[in-house]
This record gives C-alpha cells, sequence and structure tokens, in this order.
C-alpha cells in the first residue's frame, strides 16, 4: 500500500518513457477513492513529481496516479 511520504517512480510498463526519465514523486496523499478516477473501484494517490509530466502537469504540481502503475523508491 502506498501512502503519504512514499518516494515513487513510474512502473515499466505502461510508462517506459516516464519511468527511463529518471522522475521521482513524493506521495501527498495515499490511496483513496477520487471521484475524477475513470472508475469508482479505483483508487488513487496524489503525487509531486520532481520533473515536469507534460504540459498540463509541470514538476511541483499535485496529481493524481493510480497505484499499479508506480513502484515505490526504498
Amino acid at each position: 500500500m502506498i501512502k503519504a511520504g512514499d518516494l515513487v517512480k513510474y512502473s515499466m510498463f505502461p510508462h517506459e518513457e516516464l519511468h527511463s526519465n529518471g522522475m521521482i514523486g513524493l506521495v501527498v496523499r495515499g490511496e483513496h477513492r477520487h471521484e475524477s478516477a475513470y472508475s469508482t473501484e479505483s483508487k488513487v494517490v496524489e503525487v509531486i513529481w520532481n520533473k515536469d509530466r507534460g504540459n498540463s502537469y509541470p514538476a511541483g504540481t499535485i496529481c493524481w496516479e493510480f497505484p499499479d502503475e508506480l513502484e515505490l523508491l526504498k
């Protein structure tokens, strides 16, 4: 289970490019249901990334991610 304070990166699948570019994120809110998620059964975490994740999510922006697409850093 991913919780606030954890450091994460994208999994190789399905985010090979984001996995390889060295992005590291800080989880600011652990697993929870998010009303904007595609499915009400899906849980998300809220992450601040150290690099831009595209035009809509510059570095430092909080964005939600699906936990099964992330890897915990130890």
